[in-house]
């Protein structure tokens, strides 16, 4: 199969001291089925043996650095300064890729190129890979993001010039700067929803889900969030009312969301990809 037919998708693996999980994040992107992938991987001077298990697949890996660095943010900017690729994804290096996850990101982005962000369902896995939930996120738009904008970020795509318009992460911060950069790209563009599970995150003790923004919430992660409301939730969003009526809302939109005839066509497009692709190899 000839790569060059295909647009180049990087993706950025930022990294630090999860060995026990990294080896299983760089099999899900270097066994995707798509074939034009620039895989990078920014380490930030592990000492647990993650450097070794980077070594030991570094002929499938495009490139990858192991020294010190100013956090996730800043590993994952520097990892895209190399980038090369047309369309991007970061893929923490505790979570997974499906391994048609690239081929359907492309293939929608291919068939909507109005919108430039396109994001999966995800599927939560624990610390021994066992499937714990299930999150299948509303269609984001700019109005609903006011009160509730929760995509999964590991089954995110995005194009490269839309990345390099907003001028990638905020480095300053550590616990939402995923979420910062969606609401500028909500500034740029349309958001497109695949319903179909593409990828896995993966919630343990150490996980940012559980350690700062869950159930564990730090006075960094606080503050982030504080600058999260202060920037992009307007007046009406800080009412808690109307917040909860929007909570209500929102199951009830989920609920027919799942239900339409477009989303099950959508699936059915999907399956019929993948077997396209079965049947080529």
């Amino acid at each position: 199969m000839d790569k060059q037919n295909f647009p180049k998708v990087t993706i950025v693996t930022p990294s630090y001291n999860q060995a026990e999980f990294l080896e299983e994040t760089i099999l899900s992107v270097v066994n995707q089925s798509y074939p034009n992938i620039e895989y990078i991987v920014v380490d930030g001077g592990s000492t647990d043996g993650s450097v070794e298990i980077i070594k030991k697949y570094e002929d499938r890996i495009s490139w990858w650095v192991s020294e010190p660095d100013n956090g996730q943010s800043d590993a994952i900017n520097k990892g895209f300064n190399k980038a090369t690729g047309e369309i991007y994804n970061w893929l923490n290096s505790d979570d997974v890729l499906y391994p048609d996850a690239v081929r359907i990101a492309v293939h929608f982005m291919q068939k909507n190129p109005e919108m430039e962000v396109v994001y999966g369902d995800r599927v939560v896995i624990d610390q021994n890979s066992k499937m714990i939930d299930v999150f299948e996120p509303l269609t984001v738009t700019r109005s609903s993001s006011r009160f509730l904008l929760r995509i999964p970020q590991e089954v995110t795509f995005f194009t490269a010039g839309l990345w390099h318009r907003v001028n990638g992460l905020n480095e300053e911060l550590h616990y939402v700067m995923d979420s910062d950069l969606w609401y500028r790209f909500l500034d740029e563009t349309r958001f497109f929803h695949i319903p179909f599970f593409m990828g896995a995150y993966r919630e343990h003790d150490e996980s940012k889900s559980v350690f700062g923004i869950g159930r564990n919430k730090n006075e960094r992660a606080l503050e982030e969030i504080s600058f999260l409301k202060k920037h992009y939730s307007g007046f009406w969003s800080d009412m808690k009312l109307l917040r909860k009526f929007y909570k209500y809302y929102a199951i009830v939109r989920s609920a027919y969301e799942r239900n339409k005839k477009a989303r099950r066509l959508m699936k059915e497009e999907i399956r019929t990809l993948i077997s396209q692709e079965k049947d080529r190899s």
